[in-house]
């Protein structure tokens, strides 16, 4: 369910279903509120996660890196300056493994992650501040003064975006006006407001972590060096105008736009490749 609601391309009509949660979230929550709030956690922070990429095959190096939350599982491929590639909700790392083969055979190291609760790392349930730490720890472990930028993909790029402004930045797909988008989403679908705040506060504090603070439009803003963004203009699910609106404001930020390969697609494609040439280029 909570893939329909973070990439959901149409306004939820006001059907049967929005109804239906409408009434059981507003019951449970006056009736049996631990129960609502376990139901909610379990619908807004469990992705569906696809077999595919979780069977997909590799001859890659594999590794687990331990954290407080669960192990996350790493590909490596290549020598040299390292590549960190970050995907995003319900993704994983095998989405990146042809561009990890470019970027390898061009001189660097690329690795890769399935975040928490994905693909083949441990973790039960996901979320923004998960995402920003998990990309934390892999980030720790590879050291900074090794890494030649950040890859990043859909809500991947808001994680990147809260790291170091000092990293080099490669964004495909990135998701401007996330938290506005997602609370729209969250609420059309007939789920108690309350419930949903809730969460959120709770998260906040387990991770002491505002949501707004992280927001990526300001993390655009501050960091201080290059970055390539890739985005295809009929993108059903992170939109091409607000990428637009936001690189027209910073010179250090560059825009390449695509046509027909969607949200998916973009990731492993020419353009994207000469992006991250281009950004290895730049001073």
């Amino acid at each position: 369910m909570s893939n329909k609601i973070y990439f959901s391309d149409k306004r939820t009509n006001k059907s049967f279903s929005y109804y239906l949660i409408k009434t059981l979230s507003n019951v449970a929550y006056f009736i049996a509120p631990k129960f609502a709030k376990k139901q909610t956690q379990k619908l807004l922070l469990t992705p569906m996660l696809s077999k595919k990429l979780k069977s997909t095959q590799t001859d890659f190096e594999q590794q687990k890196l331990a954290t407080q939350y669960g192990d996350l599982n790493l590909y490596r491929v290549g020598r040299g300056p390292k590549v960190i590639l970050t995907h995003g909700w319900a993704g994983g790392a095998a989405q990146f493994f042809p561009l990890m083969e470019k970027i390898a055979e061009a001189g660097y190291e690329a690795i890769a992650f399935d975040h928490l609760a994905h693909g083949n790392s441990g973790g039960q349930f996901a979320n923004l501040p998960l995402f920003i730490k998990g990309l934390n720890a892999v980030v720790s472990n590879e050291g900074k003064d090794d890494l030649a930028c950040i890859v990043s993909h859909s809500m991947g790029t808001v994680s990147a975006l809260n790291q170091d402004k000092s990293i080099k930045h490669l964004l495909i797909a990135p998701t401007f006006g996330f938290y506005q988008s997602f609370e729209q989403r969250i609420l059309s679908t007939g789920l108690k407001s309350r419930l949903f705040h809730n969460l959120l506060s709770d998260i906040e504090a387990e991770h002491d972590l505002k949501f707004k603070s992280l927001l990526p439009e300001p993390h655009l803003s501050q960091t201080q060096q290059q970055i390539q963004i890739v985005h295809d203009e009929g993108d059903k699910f992170a939109p091409f105008d607000l990428t637009a609106e936001q690189v027209s404001q910073f010179e250090h930020v560059s825009l390449t736009s695509t046509q027909g390969l969607g949200h998916g697609r973009v990731i492993n494609s020419d353009q994207t490749w000469q992006a991250f040439l281009n950004l290895m280029k730049a001073a």
